[in-house]
């Protein structure tokens, strides 16, 4: 089969050979599953049938896909970076079948109206779309949005994006409102007062290179400021966007305290460091910045030891002109959806983490953070499966990009692991 998606309507799927993965047990099994109309109608071993597609799994993993729950889509919006189709389409061929939208949108998503939007507009995509609703009015962090009428519409969490909240109060209100539906508060970890202008990581190389840098107190600051009002008020909250050894360890003090926090970390940032910027090019400007070496080693560390929670894509689809440009002026943001657990898995397994954690970081542990359903992986359940190549070594090219943006760093580099087919409701990437 070529790499597309199909709609599988009219098919039964016979994945054969492979071995189950069920995240949710930690059970391993070598059986066949036999798929129809977007359920899975049998499970051992299943002899080959004329009418079946069969898709030989041989030393690959089929497991539960997996759910991010940080995407920008950009939509509602003009559609020019991304649309909810193509971002759908990008997730998909990423091994996901849940992502979790931004609400930096065009009309924000700050009111109930708008989560119907997009949950209506995903009905028929090949993944479901999950909206978070902003925290305050227009992103402008002064006056909270309808947050009641948005989580009863359907929204999964609240946030304000890439804009951090500067008022304690309004931080302390809305994660006190969060509370009161056990939905995730999620903030921005940026204080804007000491990012200042920074575009890249404050260091020597920032310096060296002529740009004005983000020092990583900018997030510290922020995330111990936003976890003293959370374990003040037992509130919930989830920490995106980690870049450092000392917000891992502010977050390790306050697990320790019982509050309620979980934190994730981009597969980018376990890839590239600050050094990795000398070449000026564009695709690499993102917020927050790359760290060091030493610091990008604290983030495999921590989530060896289990600190970091989970992986999120951030993906942040921005139109090539908004990029070729000189880096002072060019805008934030890498695509992520096709390329994070490759990425991820290249990573992580150099440093000798097991495949099952890995996808723990990618599908169990997110479907906790954000009370989602996973595949219970028996007869009757919707077959929302990934398949998995662990070994597979390859380049990650412009061709592999469903996203309507092509801003990812990733392009010509050499990744271990591969999504080989996701199913989910009635699609099939593969």
């Amino acid at each position: 089969m070529s790499k597309e998606i199909k709609n599988i309507t009219n098919s039964k799927i016979l994945l054969k050979n492979g071995e189950l993965l069920n995240v949710v047990n930690g059970k391993k099994s070598k059986k066949d599953i036999l798929i129809q109309n977007g359920k899975i109608v049998e499970i051992g071993k299943i002899d080959e049938n004329q009418n079946y597609d069969i898709i030989d799994c041989n030393k690959k993993i089929i497991t539960q896909s997996f759910i991010d729950i940080h995407t920008h889509l950009k939509v509602p919006g003009i559609g020019d970076q991304e649309t909810l189709s193509s971002g759908a389409n990008a997730a998909l061929a990423g091994g996901y079948s849940k992502i979790c939208v931004m609400p930096d949108t065009n009309p924000i998503t700050d009111n109930p109206e708008l989560i119907k939007f997009i949950i209506n507009e995903s009905r028929n995509l090949p993944v479901d779309l999950h909206p978070i609703g902003a925290i305050t009015k227009q992103l402008k962090g002064v006056d909270i949005a309808e947050i009641g009428l948005m989580i009863n519409s359907g929204a999964i969490a609240i946030s304000d994006a890439n804009m951090p909240i500067m008022n304690s109060q309004v931080v302390r209100y809305a994660m006190e409102y969060a509370k009161m539906f056990n939905v995730p508060f999620i903030n921005n970890p940026q204080n804007l007062d000491l990012v200042n202008k920074g575009v890249m990581n404050e260091s020597t190389i920032s310096n060296t290179l002529g740009l004005s840098g983000n020092p990583t107190i900018a997030e510290t600051v922020m995330v111990y400021r936003d976890l003293e009002i959370a374990n003040f008020i037992s509130g919930k909250i989830h920490i995106p966007n980690i870049t450092c050894k000392e917000s891992i360890d502010i977050i390790d003090s306050f697990k320790n305290k019982n509050t309620d926090v979980t934190c994730e970390v981009t597969p980018h940032h376990l890839f590239f460091t600050d050094s990795d910027l000398e070449t000026y090019d564009t695709n690499l400007k993102i917020s927050p910045p790359f760290r060091d070496e030493k610091n990008r080693e604290s983030l495999i560390n921590a989530i060896k030891n289990g600190l970091i929670d989970c992986i999120a894509s951030s993906h942040n689809p921005v139109r090539f002109d908004d990029k070729d440009k000189d880096f002072y002026h060019a805008d934030y943001g890498v695509i992520s959806l096709e390329s994070a657990f490759a990425v991820t898995n290249t990573i992580l397994r150099k440093h000798n983490v097991e495949t099952k954690q890995i996808l723990n970081l990618f599908s169990l542990n997110p479907s906790k953070i954000m009370n989602l359903s996973l595949c219970d992986m028996k007869i009757g359940s919707d077959a929302e499966l990934v398949i998995i190549d662990p070994n597979k070594e390859w380049i990650f090219t412009k061709d592999d990009i469903l996203s309507k943006s092509h801003n990812s760093p990733f392009i010509n580099q050499k990744l271990k692991g591969k999504i080989d087919f996701t199913i989910n409701k009635t699609f099939l990437f593969g």
